[in-house]
């Protein structure tokens, strides 16, 4: 690998203490996990890990807000390490773990080494045990059958009692099975912000049952799984004629082959995979038609999306049928990447399946979930007040949900959200809700309703009837005297700022994500308040986050928008309430708070960019340079129409440039204009191209080599999806720059 004097690779492990420690580290991927990582640990704890095939250097915890967070080499780099995903230190963790249990087990003197079987330290992985008479040894990397067989041999000669374990490449646990009747796996998977071991048992019909080293114990025989009986299994040999010939692979360079039309394959006799039949095109050549294994946990591949392997995979080729002119093949990979458009100039040959039409509004959407929740509690209030009950069709019919599109496991999660959270005195108000004609008694469901409220599971009919009972005379009490059944203030609260003092300090954050054009969670952001999240009920937040916006105004930013749920790309469950607080009302244009949360989060991002830190406030008023280009006399058109032969002649470059380039090759002002109209310019470029077009304005970059800022806005004034992620942002726009150069890498110039 080249040196340079910055290094833009993404290194997510290293190792800590020394270079040639073997003890890993996975820096997690989400900013709001860096702080966890960091905790007790400094910058210099991190190197490029020998073991790891890495050059030894010290790595700097890099944390981002707009992408992936991950360890960067400090300049001037000389390295030639070429695994740096999240599976690069697997071996390590493999290691490590099996050491710690074999620890547990009674075995201190244990001796771990990761041999170099040719592609650099960690092809397996060997723990010595028993004065050195056992061992256990995982193998990685891929062998072939005779070497497999050699190396057995070997042991036997040394009269070690080996046994052998297989991780996710290795391609030879077939024979394994076939010799000893199963084989070992292991693998890692990303949880909890590390890289967690799982071991299971390979059986001759292909299936492989995980579990944790925990669940495991040792024996004569090595590691025995819960799946596996004590008895030992029975012998299966080959058959005279089973091909036992090493498997071939081709490596594939990531980046350079697509799949799309994904279905699942109705044989699964791939060794722990699921294998599905997939339109195929590798970068340049034709498309075909070809199956692909994929690990049992990965996320089953839409066939609607485009599909591109980025990580380790091999083209494995199939023994011929009896009746086939030639052999099949097949494509085993570690995972894949989705990309956000349906067609890429790459791959002209793929086309992905129709998606399916877009279904009608359902409880599994935020904001339609939130709004029942909404209605339920203001119809159950009502119900309280009048000391009555209602039945549960009675209830779905206030709203614009049918009773059938509600599920009963829905039922259940709904009522438990209109009362959580449980406290003194606070009445459940599902407790007033019954089956058409039988009120006699609590519903079936009722049950389920207080065990997700903190009750204990499975309470006798008897003592879930005396609750049912007595929650509805807390209901009908509570509503009669007028109390809003809101929480009581929990001891949690002891010492917690003033409403004023809260509402400031939130006020303060959010202006700082806002100024990085960021999102932060609601967890995240009252631990930087110093204020416990179990402190602050729903209502709570949304009467502080509508104290933070007030007053609303065409001029005022709406802080809030920048709050997020974990897991999804999308505002708080509680942006529409916050909305309605503060006097938000749907317009022709923006009909619903879904449709708002992105004008806002814009607008948002807008007002800290045109009010850095520090900066005084002022008045809105048009900025002297918004119409630079009029006033020179020059429209948008002829501006595009300058700035197009520039583009395309980067494009054909493959560089990207940056505005005063463009401008000075276009002869056009630079600096003076303002970013609104750049963006302006930019979309008249760009909008003569179909919606799925090229598009150029992707090329272009900030003065010192950095996205612009106002990339979102072209995707919006070109009518494409723009309210994305930073990190989803940034991708979009690498794709479009690598479409820009592949459109106009091989035409003539002339």
């Amino acid at each position: 690998m080249p040196s340079y004097e910055d290094d833009t690779r993404k290194v997510q492990t290293a190792v800590t203490g020394r270079p040639e420690s073997d003890q890993p580290v996975f820096l997690p991927f989400d900013h709001d996990d860096f702080d966890g990582f960091m905790r007790g640990r400094s910058r210099d704890d991190f190197y490029c890990g020998i073991l790891l095939g890495g050059c030894g250097k010290k790595l700097t915890a890099k944390r981002y807000l707009h992408k992936k967070c991950h360890f960067a080499h400090r300049p001037p780099v000389h390295c030639r390490r070429t695994q740096t995903g999240e599976d690069s230190a697997d071996h390590l963790y493999i290691g490590q773990a099996l050491q710690r249990w074999l620890h547990r087990q009674g075995h201190q003197k244990v001796n771990v080494s990761y041999p170099d079987l040719g592609s650099g330290p960690g092809g397996a992985v060997e723990l010595r045990f028993g004065s050195g008479t056992r061992l256990i040894r995982v193998q990685m990397d891929r062998m072939s059958l005779n070497q497999w067989e050699a190396i057995r041999a070997q042991f036997a000669d040394r009269y070690v009692r080996a046994q052998w374990a297989y991780g996710p490449n290795s391609g030879i646990a077939h024979n394994e099975v076939k010799a000893e009747g199963r084989a070992l796996r292991f693998t890692c998977r990303t949880e909890g912000g590390t890289r967690k071991v799982y071991v299971g048992a390979q059986h001759p019909d292909h299936t492989v049952e995980l579990t944790t080293l925990d669940e495991c114990h040792l024996t004569d025989d090595g590691i025995i799984t819960p799946h596996v009986t004590g008895e030992p299994p029975t012998n299966i040999t080959a058959d005279a004629g089973a091909d036992m010939t090493p498997q071939l692979a081709f490596p594939i360079v990531p980046g350079r082959l697509a799949f799309t039309a994904a279905i699942p394959a109705e044989e699964q006799n791939s060794t722990g995979r699921r294998l599905y039949h997939a339109d195929v095109q590798p970068s340049g050549s034709a498309m075909t038609r070809m199956r692909i294994a994929l690990p049992l946990h990965a996320v089953p591949p839409s066939p609607h999306r485009l599909n591109v392997i980025e990580s380790t995979a091999h083209l494995i080729p199939l023994t011929a049928s009896d009746d086939a002119a030639e052999p099949s093949w097949l494509i085993e990979a570690v995972g894949f990447t989705p990309l956000p458009v349906r067609s890429d100039p790459r791959w002209p040959d793929l086309r992905p399946t129709q998606e399916p039409p877009t279904p009608s509004a359902s409880v599994t959407d935020i904001h339609v979930r939130a709004a029942l929740i909404e209605r339920f509690r203001k119809e159950l209030g009502a119900v309280a007040l009048s000391h009555g009950l209602i039945d549960w069709e009675t209830l779905v019919g206030t709203t614009d949900v049918a009773p059938s599109d509600i599920t009963p496991a829905d039922r259940v999660r709904l009522l438990i959200e209109v009362d959580h959270p449980r406290a003194d005195g606070k009445p459940v108000l599902s407790s007033l809700v019954v089956l058409t004609g039988d009120a006699s008694g609590p519903p079936p469901f009722f049950t389920e309703v207080l065990a997700g409220l903190g009750w204990k599971a499975g309470l006798p009919a008897a003592k879930v009837a005396d609750i049912w009972a007595r929650e509805q005379r807390t209901a009908y009490t509570t509503a009669q005297s007028g109390t809003l059944p809101v929480a009581a203030v929990s001891s949690t609260t002891a010492g917690r700022p003033s409403d004023e003092e809260l509402v400031a300090c939130l006020k303060k954050q959010l202006e700082g994500v806002a100024r990085q054009r960021g999102m932060i969670r609601w967890v995240t952001l009252l631990r930087k308040t110093g204020v416990p999240a179990s402190a602050i009920s729903a209502d709570d937040r949304v009467r502080l986050l509508a104290a933070v916006d007030r007053p609303y105004g065409p001029g005022r930013p709406v802080l809030s928008c920048l709050v997020k749920q974990r897991g999804t790309p999308g505002p708080t469950p509680e942006f529409d309430r916050i909305l309605t607080a503060i006097g938000w009302r749907p317009t022709a244009s923006v009909p619903t708070a879904g449709a708002a949360w992105p004008v806002e989060r814009n607008r948002t991002y807008a007002h800290f960019r045109h009010h850095p830190k520090g900066a005084t406030p002022k008045p809105a008023v048009a900025s002297s340079s918004d119409g630079l280009l009029l006033k020179l006399g020059i429209t948008r058109a002829s501006a595009a129409k300058a700035l197009r032969p520039a583009l395309i002649a980067a494009a054909r470059r493959q560089v990207c440039v940056s505005w005063e380039t463009l401008a000075r090759e276009a002869h056009l002002p630079s600096g003076r204009v303002s970013e609104k109209e750049r963006a302006a310019v930019l979309v008249a470029v760009d909008r003569p191209s179909a919606p799925d077009g090229v598009m150029l304005s992707s090329l272009l970059i900030s003065a010192n080599h950095t996205p612009v800022r106002y990339f979102a806005d072209i995707l919006r004034g070109l009518g494409r999806p723009h309210d994305l992620r930073p990190i989803e942002l940034g991708r979009l726009r690498k794709l479009e720059q690598a479409r820009a150069f592949a459109a106009y890498q091989e035409q003539d110039p002339g």
